[in-house]
């Protein structure tokens, strides 16, 4: 994925609910790598994703920014064939209630990568920038060679 590029898992197989366009029920989320080792996705929340009145069901925040945090620590694989990496650890803060029915922008940034662990941080924010919920993960790769 090229910086600039809109990535989509299209995939016929793909049946993940974040990320896969062949999910009638998932999210359907597409990512823009935005720098060496940056991802963003513009996302609004519909109202049947309603946690509390208003706001987008804590569960969902995290699934978005699951997602995110994992194609952040693929911005380390170049053209080669797509690693197998999985969510190891995962650490949510919720900052402000995220609304439904606005726009969203998701971002997530690979911070390092040591041997098969890929740390990486994201953010869900209003339009206008402001945190909204804050996300740490450890990703791991399960397949393959090391990569750091």
């Amino acid at each position: 994925m090229e910086i600039g590029e809109t990535f989509v898992r299209d995939d016929p197989e793909n049946g993940c609910f974040g990320c896969s366009p062949h999910n009638p029920r998932g999210l359907q989320l597409r990512f823009t790598r935005t720098g060496e080792d940056t991802i963003t996705c513009r996302f609004t929340a519909a109202s049947d994703l309603a946690g509390a009145p208003g706001v987008l069901h804590g569960g969902i925040q995290a699934t978005v920014l699951d997602e995110a945090l994992g194609m952040a620590a693929r911005t380390r694989f170049g053209g080669e064939e797509e690693p197998s990496l999985v969510t190891a650890d995962f650490q949510l803060h919720y900052r402000r209630p995220v609304p439904l029915g606005e726009p969203l922008v998701i971002r997530g940034e690979l911070v390092r990568a040591d041997d098969r662990d890929f740390h990486v941080e994201g953010r869900i924010e209003s339009e206008a920038g402001e945190a909204l919920t804050l996300a740490e993960a450890r990703w791991r790769r399960i397949d393959g060679p090391s990569r750091g």
